[in-house]
């Protein structure tokens, strides 16, 4: 059983080996694998550092940051009638859904982690962030099984944060409470969670799936592409290979400038007579990130806004900060987080690797259960509790909140809400009160996420088709309708008729995901194409 962190610049994995959780380095001895799938010289799909040092030679062909397009639609469902247009990768002159993209990351640290056991893996804890949506949640479980993993738990990565940073050592008592401030390549992720003996809670969540490092790059380079126009008369902003090779230096220049005042962008031959040098101060690089920094600290302020509304957590009860993900490096984050809570530089922790925390929690969470002969082909939930137990040994309990409300459209155009934000998962709730809106024996129940009192302004998730006996008045027939969300944050559907007790229920899944076709046919195809790549060694 091992436990993933897939990344939207670098992903890790993490094994249990019964006393202590190992992140498994890649064949090169990287402890991280960058989330790039593209193509070698021979044109074989190559995962890893083999794709990321061809980006520069070959954009087109080479896909990064594919979390970013999970669950995501190309053109969003317009109505009950439409099913919008699911977003496509262009990859090997063919299409692909984003989730057939990261089903070949997830295959090579499946590789890496065999190679490490010297045995075959089923089995995994994958986190996702904990403000992933349906769509984006079901994507992730799509890429799994294309990759022939049992999924035993979608775990918000801020939560696996939280117990790797000792949620399960606590000595006393009493309730901690934390925030967990996760900055990745290409997600914000923040919750506010209480921690006492056995137990983690998540009590608020933020974040903004679209805000990361991978941001805090393309500003160097539009500031260094900015330059070079000002300064050369040379006009470069238009050109990808130029563009993907000063995003690279400005990625390590980025890095460099977490212990250095001044770093310089190192670029020759950006064109056959132009080569530059150009200097970045560490206030320059802070102004350019400052907007980003606040983007992320108004998501920090909606958590703490949501943990105050929801449980009565106020600010001043949080003791610490504990910061996920490389851009924390960033040396102003720990400050103006420190600041901005009015904590003391040192209850803002950092340390453990950044990098790691996130797959090294997952690893502890994923040995709590039980692995399977195989792979089975389809969704698995098993619980981590044993017969038999000794109670001091059991796992953790995680409660973990729904990121955003779901609910339903009624009156043609409001949202009802079902599950409001914040709701315990797992969770089941019922409302009742609904009624038919005419004479019609068809009536699909649209279901919805977000938190816009327009449905339409939300995300179209998924549809409950149901049949009445015969076409009646509007208001004959009365409804309730229940949402059961279970571990990894996956809803299911179930709408009564009052009338005669009659019940429809489906598992939601909406049309970004993939077919049980597809995700055969791909795993397949990624079986296929991974089998001739050099095995790691073990």
């Amino acid at each position: 059983m091992i436990g993933i962190d897939l990344g939207t610049t670098y992903s890790a994995v993490s094994i249990w080996d019964g006393k202590d959780t190992h992140v498994i380095e890649s064949a090169i001895g990287a402890r991280t694998v960058p989330s790039v799938v593209g193509l070698d010289p021979e044109r074989q799909v190559v995962v890893g550092a083999p794709a990321q040092n061809n980006l520069v030679n070959d954009p087109a062909n080479t896909v990064i940051e594919v979390k970013r397009e999970m669950g995501v639609y190309e053109r969003p469902p317009s109505g009950p009638d439409d099913p919008g247009v699911p977003r496509r990768i262009r990859f090997r002159d063919q299409d692909y859904l984003p989730q057939e993209i990261s089903a070949f990351i997830l295959m090579e640290l499946k590789r890496q982690a065999e190679a490490y056991v010297g045995e075959p893996i089923h089995d995994a804890v994958i986190t996702v962030p904990a403000y992933f949506k349906e769509p984006q949640r079901g994507a992730t479980e799509d890429a799994a099984r294309m990759a022939r993993l049992n999924v035993h738990r979608l775990l918000n990565e801020p939560t696996a944060a939280a117990v790797c940073f000792g949620a399960d050592k606590i000595e006393d008592d009493r309730t901690h409470t934390c925030a967990v401030y996760d900055l990745g390549g290409g997600t914000f992720d923040v919750s506010i969670i209480q921690v006492s003996p056995g137990n983690v809670s998540v009590v608020g969540t933020g974040g903004d799936p679209r805000l990361g490092g991978g941001d805090f790059d393309d500003r160097i380079t539009e500031h260094v592409l900015r330059l070079i126009h000002e300064q050369h008369g040379v006009d470069l902003r238009d050109d990808p290979m130029v563009r993907q090779r000063v995003k690279r230096e400005a990625e390590m220049r980025k890095r460099e400038l977490s212990v250095a005042k001044v770093a310089t962008l190192n670029l020759p031959y950006l064109t056959p007579t132009l080569s530059v040098n150009v200097p970045l101060s560490r206030a320059t690089f802070e102004s350019l990130i400052d907007d980003l920094l606040q983007r992320s600290f108004d998501c920090l302020d909606q958590a703490l806004e949501s943990a105050r509304e929801s449980n009565g957590v106020e600010v001043d009860e949080i003791e610490q900060v504990l910061l996920v993900g490389g851009s924390t490096r960033i040396a102003c984050v720990r400050e103006r987080l420190a600041e901005h809570l009015g904590l003391e530089l040192k209850d803002v922790r950092a340390d453990i690797s950044p990098d790691e925390v996130v797959a090294r929690g997952a690893g502890m969470v994923a040995r709590d259960y039980p692995e399977s002969d195989g792979y089975e082909g389809k969704a698995v939930a098993m619980s981590p509790h044993e017969p038999g137990r000794d109670p001091a040994d059991e796992p953790l309990v995680l409660q973990d909140v729904t990121s955003h409300t779901l609910g339903i459209l009624a009156n043609d155009a409001d949202f009802i809400p079902i599950l409001p934000k914040d709701s315990r998962i797992p969770g089941s709730n019922t409302r009742d009160n609904f009624i038919n809106g005419g004479p019609s024996t068809t009536l699909d129940v649209l279901i919805f996420q977000g938190e816009h009192p327009v449905a339409f302004e939300n995300d179209l998730i998924g549809k409950l088709p149901i049949h009445l006996p015969e076409a009646r008045e509007r208001g004959y027939y009365r409804f309730e309708v229940t949402f059961g969300i279970d571990q990894n944050g996956l809803l299911g559907a179930a709408v009564k008729c009052l009338n005669d007790n009659q019940v429809w229920q489906t598992e939601v899944q909406c049309n970004v995901r993939a077919s049980r076709q597809e995700i055969e046919r791909t795993a397949h195809h990624i079986g296929t194409v991974m089998a001739g790549l050099p095995k790691p060694p073990e």
